[in-house]
């Protein structure tokens, strides 16, 4: 007697469409930001002055390095290299394949890099992740980078942040074990900020993932220098020591316009860049990055676990002298933060108005050229237009730092 073939349920079919229309969705619109930001230098909510200047100057960089040449110079490209050596292990493949594909290729990582943040992140605060609701979240995810400024650019330039985030992501709450921090060492070795999570291990005192995180950054670091000696130390004994990655943008305008950084801050009226306005820029990013940790060990012992994930990642955004739109790779986690700490939270609100901030296409309204006069209405108006996004992450900060345990809510 033959066994009857087993047919897909009519939800099972939903399910697959679902799922697979998501991931053909976002082949598609990695293909189209390939065909047409070249030739348009905009996508979707951004209008920007270069197409993919971050991928091609990466490309370039792994050819320069294949041909023996400099790969730290100031003079050779405007993107020039700003990574640790060891990002070579990440740009390198791109170099196998045709320019097209490579390009198409990172913009489709990229973004599954959001849709994954936003996996885990459901994961988290739901419990459980089936095939439908990730096949939802992909077709979320697309329409998300069609919203958002910061995602927009981020695929436009062919930047990282989504693909560390969702490295760090795994490492912060997915992975147990013996393997929890290697992930987070890797992605510190390749771009030096997510470090700031091997100090919420240390508060928390999680010796070993810890130490795990420093050996697999130290081994990573290890290989990159004896594979390319002479530029790791050229990074490690020149570039690093030598002050410039930040003094040099004190006198570049894009800078002063548009990074979110504390640092940053105090270069816009009423401030003047000052000596003392620079030692104090680089004590708040300091304090922002203690603060970050101290609220991500906080909210993780009052079962927050995504909200103190999205903390401690702000912290690392917000700490550095440099901090450009698309380093907000978090904001397709915020609807979840609201959903984790409750709708009627404060929390919840900023994390909602972050949200809203996020959606501004702040990029276009800044004025670079615009002279710094008096205090005009259009002065006051442009520096909250500079200074949005990191007063809403702040906010967030602020807020989530007040958070009673979820055991005392439950009993309230």
């Amino acid at each position: 007697m033959k066994a009857r073939k087993r047919s897909l349920t009519a939800h099972q079919l939903i399910t697959l469409a679902v799922f697979l229309g998501g991931t053909l969705v976002i082949m598609g619109l990695s293909w189209y930001t390939t065909k047409r930001v070249p030739h348009h230098n905009w996508l979707f909510t951004g209008h920007y002055a270069c197409s993919f200047c971050d991928i091609n100057s990466r490309i370039d960089d792994v050819m320069t390095v294949k041909r023996g040449g400099v790969l730290y110079s100031y003079y050779d490209h405007h993107q020039y290299f700003t990574y640790p050596t060891a990002a070579l292990f990440l740009f390198w493949p791109l170099s196998w394949v045709s320019h097209f594909w490579a390009v198409t290729g990172w913009s489709f990582v990229t973004i599954a890099s959001y849709a994954g943040l936003v996996m885990l992140g459901w994961r988290q605060v739901r419990g459980t992740l089936t095939w439908r609701s990730a096949g939802v979240i992909l077709w979320a995810t697309a329409l998300a980078v069609t919203i958002f400024p910061t995602m927009a650019i981020c695929l436009s330039q062919g930047q990282t942040a989504s693909f560390l985030a969702l490295v760090v992501a795994l490492d912060y709450l997915a992975i147990r074990g013996r393997a929890q921090g290697v992930l987070t060492g890797i992605a510190a070795a390749i771009k030096i900020y997510p470090i700031i999570f091997i100090g919420v291990w240390l508060a928390r005192r999680q010796w070993r993932q810890a130490i795990t995180a420093l050996l697999s950054g130290a081994a990573t670091t290890a290989l990159a220098w004896v594979l390319w000696p002479k530029h790791s130390t050229t990074f490690f004994f020149h570039r690093l020591t030598s002050g410039r990655e930040i003094s040099h943008f004190h006198e570049n305008i894009h800078w002063r316009s548009s990074s979110s950084s504390p640092y940053s801050f105090f270069y816009r009226p009423p401030f003047d860049g000052g000596s003392w306005e620079s030692t104090a820029g680089l004590l708040a990013c300091l304090a922002v990055a203690v603060f970050g940790i101290w609220v991500g060990v906080r909210l993780w012992h009052r079962g927050y676990r995504l909200t103190s994930f999205v903390a401690v990642l702000i912290g690392s955004t917000l700490s550095a002298p440099v901090v450009w739109d698309h380093y907000f790779a978090w904001v397709v986690l915020l609807p979840l933060v609201a959903y984790e700490v409750g709708r009627r939270r404060p929390t919840a609100w900023m994390a909602i108005v972050a949200l809203v901030m996020l959606m501004v296409p702040w990029g276009i309204i800044r004025d670079e050229n615009f002279s710094y006069v008096g205090f005009t209405p259009m002065t006051v108006a442009l520096f909250f237009v500079r200074n949005g996004l990191l007063f809403s992450s702040l906010g967030i900060l602020i807020l989530a730092s007040r958070l009673q345990p979820k055991d005392e809510l439950v009993a309230n």
